[in-house]
């Protein structure tokens, strides 16, 4: 009984290894085959994403419309509307996913904003582009999304802020490019930033993006904070701010605020933030434009002065591929070996002397020879 007994939690704690994991997988995906429609309780659509959708996901709306996802059909999101939100921020306090910081162990004590004038910029997805300008909506490990990076930046030197504008390729464009952008936002943080952006574009209908501002052709941005991470109120506090900001300088600039399922790197942080500059459809120009807009809130949400800056932190350029998520997945491999051998002999003695002795295959119930 003892034995079937260690079976069974070997065999539980190895799936329940394997089930987060997994969970963390698909909370980072993309569709490559369409996009989801979130539909208000009228059946009308208020928002449209190329991310992963999950029930309970939500979404604040140009407006400050609250709706949360009830029910997923296809490519139809249906949501209940929860009312007008506030943008005034929350008192922050504990999220939810405990277990996310530690499959992915890196940390950093939180950082005062106000000492520190530099804003970290990177890329999870480096192949990104934007079709009418850069002729493909992915060219590998340089998309046109880093010369939006670059415009950010620009504009945010312009404004006297520091940048720290990584142009660390991520590829491929899949769903582990978040554990391998976590050691970059690692490496940015270390630079002790006071904000961190990870700059992106959506992939969806061009209608969805287009906008005029201050008289200009751009496109809209969106806001996304992952809602399984420990800094969700942190993080949401300040995706509302920026929209305040923007909603009362530069009216029809912000499309909303997109509470997704995932983690996206922003429990390594008070102030981090993913951004939806437009759209494959739309051109590179317009989301340039619209992510210098953008970038003039900045140094208002996080309360420092806006004083050309006389030096700038160094860049950081590097590569990473796919090795950092090949070494995940053996630690997982390992772990899980690991705690199935153990509770398979009962005690690290015996473990100990079955190694010593080969007698590995008696452990998988096949007869020693």
């Amino acid at each position: 009984m003892k034995v079937v007994n260690r079976h069974l939690v070997a065999t539980v704690l190895s799936l329940l290894i394997v089930i987060l994991a997994s969970a963390t997988t698909f909370a980072h995906q993309e569709r490559a085959d369409g996009y989801y429609s979130f539909l208000d309780p009228k059946g009308q659509v208020i928002f449209q994403t190329a991310l992963e959708v999950s029930i309970g996901d939500e979404f604040i709306a140009e407006d400050n419309s609250h709706y949360r996802v009830t029910r997923l059909e296809k490519d139809k999101a249906y949501c209940e509307y929860l009312g007008k939100i506030s943008l005034r921020p929350q008192e922050e306090g504990s999220g939810p996913a405990a277990w996310f910081s530690v499959l992915f162990p890196f940390r950093t004590s939180p950082v005062s904003a106000v000492r520190n004038k530099a804003v970290a910029i990177y890329h999870t997805h480096s192949d990104e582009s934007y079709v009418p300008s850069d002729g493909s909506a992915s060219i590998y490990g340089q998309g046109g999304i880093f010369k939006v990076g670059r415009a950010m930046a620009s504009r945010l030197k312009q404004l006297g802020l520091g940048v720290i504008h990584s142009t660390t390729s991520h590829d491929p464009h899949d769903a582990m490019a978040y554990t391998r952008s976590r050691r970059t936002v690692a490496e940015l943080l270390r630079r002790r930033p006071a904000a961190i952006f990870d700059v992106h574009r959506d992939a969806v209908p061009r209608e969805q993006y287009v906008a005029t501002v201050k008289g200009e052709n751009v496109t809209k941005v969106t806001l996304v904070v992952g809602r399984e991470n420990p800094k969700i109120k942190a993080n949401l506090n300040f995706a509302k701010q920026l929209k305040e900001i923007n909603d009362r300088e530069n009216p029809g600039l912000i499309k909303g605020i997109f509470l997704a399922r995932g983690g996206y790197n922003q429990d390594l942080f008070d102030r981090a933030l993913l951004i939806e500059v437009g759209t494959h459809e739309n051109t590179r120009e317009a989301a340039e434009r619209g992510v210098k807009l953008f970038a003039e809130s900045v140094p208002r949400a996080l309360g420092v002065a806006g004083t050309p800056a006389r030096t700038q932190p160094a860049p950081v350029t590097q590569r990473t591929g796919s090795w950092t998520a090949l070494a995940w997945t053996l630690v997982l491999l390992i772990v899980g070996g690991a705690a199935y051998l153990y509770l398979s002999t009962g005690s690290w003695d015996e473990l100990k002397r079955k190694i010593q002795r080969f007698e590995f295959m008696t452990l998988l119930g096949q007869k020693k020879k």
